[in-house]
């Protein structure tokens, strides 16, 4: 079955880097063409639901003549969740014919509509015997096609909760509208539950507000302090799965999402490489923390470490922990292992953490290699070219016929393989000589965006693999969107973030071009990078479809640019994660704070009217202020504790008629956090010296020590080992979302709608993987520190290498940073 075109879906066909083709044909065998402009303006050829209707042939009794009027029967009803009495209530109908749908609005009480949990949909109601408050007929435009109809609900300024009917004959379909002017907002963490309620209109935080919390199998009923806060903690019994608040005739409900405990051990493992071949030896270094009251601390006692292939036991070990709860291990992989990805598990007092290592095969003595020839000198204006070695029982092997794959994703940094424009980018065959090499270029890209490659080669049963960054300027941008997919008249909100290629040490106060394109309309924006290379945010109407997001700045006369792509859907669709709001901005008094320090926090978001709440949110309970939103924002302080979790601040504000909110993290600085640092290093390194390096911070402590060539990833890279010990818990939910968020409708009396689906024929589903770095370990060692300086060896050969640094205090601190560095 062959599905038509429509350049109006909102599904499309972003071709990356591959020639044009009719949106008809798939071609997941045919590799892109590199050579060919890899990002066209945003190309909406998609290819959506197609209705097959046969008609009866000419003169042909036998085949039976399609009634059209049975699609009269699909239809599909939706609502938006947060709905104010002062401003027009909605529905939004689709339907694929122009049949008339009869409407009826219904006064009903929640609780009959209403399933508590957050799992549960809403119950359908009888509305035979119940009279409508209005009722009205809409004849859908279009004739036999797909319509999507925003359509006016008459209750004029009525307060309440209704239930709108769509019927078309036999066939109906419900879906409710809550007319409130409250709103809530839940702040959760292991410990506490705590609710706010305020006045959509005045933005006021309501005082003596009823609320029903759902806690085990019965409703508990709460009135809100005079800050308009009800709390719930372990004390007052099971924590609730429903609440719902009334104000007069209006009505405010959410069901609070289910929450993690915090963790009792934490266990932390890194590698020297991501890659290992088979009959060498993979170096694991990691820590161990363990909760102590409200922190964590180092653990005593040895742990337990596996290497394994799936459910085979490849190698075990048990060491001793140290004082800093630091631990390491050398396991010899087999020359017989098979290729593939082996697990790392390492378990301290029923904590497991764990990393993958990919095992590079051999075959019969067959072994391969490969690295780029341009080393830490590859530029994004030229070909990258890779030397492919192959050897036989530690010789040469010529004659040897290679398959070499690139998968290339447009960015540098971060999850390469969740990052949008991951692709195919070279599949060739090459032939080594007599010397046992080979060489082969991988093309550069036309569309001015950094790259990173992921390289493959694969000979009979012998493989390798490895990674290549290429940067296009000093500075790599990233762009990262909230949420990849948003609904139809939601805003698309996004962070951007810069740093040195080299280092990897934040690049501030920079000016961003951020473009949002879609076909040949775009809109444009410049962000501002505040001194850590971070800025916000958001385009406020993002056309229907695919949208490409796009980052640039210039610095040194070089582009450095990112992209990204957001999917705006019709609304009814799963495409939010959370309704946090760029728009509100938190402004804390100092980069990081000690225990007992006094936390100042502005917070603002222009247009809020009433109270704010602003929040100091960890593990244990919030600490929650509400103060007045002036013209100038909102202030509050906090003493920082010694809590567990990760520190946030928050706030949420009351802005035409709706509740934004957001939270920005906090850096702690005390014992059992992940501390930022900063690796410094002489501006002269000279090939078989020693080199004078810090990292700031510093008591006692284990550090490990890694010279690299090539930049290190996945279990292997130090950067990410840190956060592990801050766990984010706390969470915020909202009745009331600045977002357009909807709902879907209920099946009411009667036959049931039918309701047909899109498929998506603009590309076959994404297998592409980007493997991980064979970054080559010149330099490891596990070593006792005390303070900040320590002594690194430097390789006996110049080039360009990666220093990575891990420090693990006896305290319960983690560090870790990494830099290039040029040995001449």
């Amino acid at each position: 079955m062959e599905f038509p075109c429509d350049d109006d879906s909102s599904t499309s066909a972003l071709l990356l880097g591959a020639p044009e083709a009719p949106c008809t044909q798939d071609r997941p065998g045919e590799p892109s063409n590199p050579t060919e402009p890899m990002i066209r303006a945003l190309r909406l050829a998609a290819c959506g639901v197609a209705l097959l209707l046969a008609s009866a042939a000419a003169g042909s009794a036998a085949r039976p003549i399609v009634d059209l009027h049975t699609l009269d029967a699909y239809f599909a009803l939706y609502a938006p969740d947060s709905n104010v009495p002062w401003k027009p209530a909605n529905v939004r109908l689709d339907t694929y014919s122009s049949a008339e749908v009869d409407f009826a609005a219904y006064a009903v009480d929640p609780t009959d509509v209403v399933t508590a949990g957050s799992g549960a949909r809403p119950r359908a109601i009888d509305t035979r015997k119940l009279k409508p408050v209005a009722t009205w007929r809409f004849t859908p435009p279009g004739g036999y096609q797909y319509q999507t109809s925003t359509i006016a609900v008459p209750l004029a300024a009525r307060e309440g909760f209704f239930v709108v009917e769509a019927r078309r004959g036999a066939v109906a379909e419900q879906v409710w509208i809550n007319r409130t002017r409250v709103g809530l907002v839940v702040k959760q963490s292991p410990a506490c539950l705590a609710i706010y309620g305020a006045d959509l209109g005045t933005g006021k935080a309501l005082a003596g507000m009823r609320m029903q919390l759902l806690s085990g199998a019965r409703f508990v009923t709460r009135n809100t302090d005079a800050h308009g806060i009800v709390r719930w903690t372990a004390a007052n019994g099971p924590r609730p799965v429903f609440v719902i608040a009334q104000w007069g005739g209006s009505y405010a409900f959410v069901s609070p999402l289910p929450q993690a405990p915090l963790p009792t051990t934490i266990v932390g493992v890194r590698t020297d490489s991501a890659v290992v071949h088979a009959g060498e030896s993979v170096r694991v270094a990691g820590f161990a923390r363990t909760r102590r009251g409200s922190a964590l601390r180092a653990s005593t006692g040895s742990v337990q470490i596996a290497l394994r292939d799936g459910p085979t036991l490849v190698a075990q070990s048990s060491e001793p922990l140290d004082a800093a709860g630091a631990f390491s291990a050398t396991f010899a992989v087999p020359a017989s292992a098979r290729a593939g990805e082996y697990a790392i598990l390492a378990s301290v007092d029923g904590g497991v953490g764990g990393t993958t290592v990919h095992v590079d095969g051999n075959a019969g003595g067959l072994a391969l290699s490969v690295q780029p020839q341009c080393a830490g000198t590859c530029t994004a204006d030229a070909a990258v070219p890779l030397i492919v070695r192959a050897t036989r029982n530690g010789s040469a092997a010529g004659g040897v016929a290679v398959r070499v794959q690139v998968v290339r994703s447009p960015h540098v940094g971060g999850d390469e393989n969740a990052a949008w424009g991951l692709a195919t980018w070279l599949d060739a065959t090459v032939t080594t000589g007599g010397d046992g090499r080979a060489t082969i270029a991988i093309p550069r890209p036309t569309d001015g965006l950094a790259s990173t490659y992921g390289v493959s080669l694969q000979a009979g049963g012998a493989t390798a693999q490895t990674r290549i960054l290429v940067p296009t300027a000093r500075v790599a941008l990233r762009i990262l969107p909230d949420r990849n997919a948003v609904a139809f008249g939601a805003p698309a909100s996004f962070t951007v973030t810069a740093a040195d290629a080299s280092s990897g040490r934040p690049a501030g106060d920079l000016a961003v071009r951020v473009t949002l394109e879609r076909g040949g309309a775009s809109q444009q924006q410049t962000i501002s990078l505040d001194a850590s290379g971070v800025g916000r945010g958001a385009f406020a109407a993002p056309p229907l479809g695919t949208n490409l997001i796009v980052a640039s700045t210039t610095v040194d006369r070089a582009t450095a640019s990112d992209a990204a792509q957001i999917e705006v859907a019709a609304p009814g669709g799963d495409v939010a994660s959370d309704d946090s709001s760029a728009d509100v901005r938190i402004a804390p008094d100092r980069d990081e704070y000690r225990v007992n320090d006094t936390a100042r926090i502005l917070a603002s978001d222009a247009g809020a009217v009433g109270d704010a709440l602003i929040s100091l949110e960890n593990g244990a309970e919030p600490v929650l202020t509400v103060t007045p939103a002036g013209a100038n924002g909102a202030q509050a302080q906090f003493r920082i504790e010694d809590a567990p979790g990760a520190v946030s601040a928050g706030a949420a504000f009351v802005r035409d008629g709706t509740i934004e909110w957001n939270v920005l993290p906090l850096g702690i600085d005390a014992p059992g956090r992940a501390v930022a640092s900063a690796l410094r290093a002489p501006e002269a390194l000279h090939a078989g010296t020693s080199a004078n390096m810090s990292l700031s911070g510093g008591g006692n402590g284990t550090l490990v020590v890694r010279v690299s060539r090539g930049a290190p990833s996945g279990g292997a890279a130090f950067e990410g080992a840190p956060a592990l010990v801050d766990v984010d818990v706390a969470s915020t939910q909202s009745s009331a979302p600045a977002d357009a968020t909807w709902h879907p409708w209920v099946d009411a009396s009667g036959d049931r709608a039918q309701v047909v689906g899109f498929a998506r024929r603009s590309a076959p589903p994404a297998t592409d993987v980007l493997v991980g770095a064979d970054s080559h370990a010149v330099y490891w060692k596990v070593e006792r520190i005390s303070g900040e300086a320590f002594a690194l060896p430097l390789p006996l050969e110049g080039g360009a290498y990666v220093v990575s640094v891990l420090r693990v205090d006896d305290d319960g601190r983690v560090t870790a940073a990494s830099s290039n560095i040029e040995v001449r």
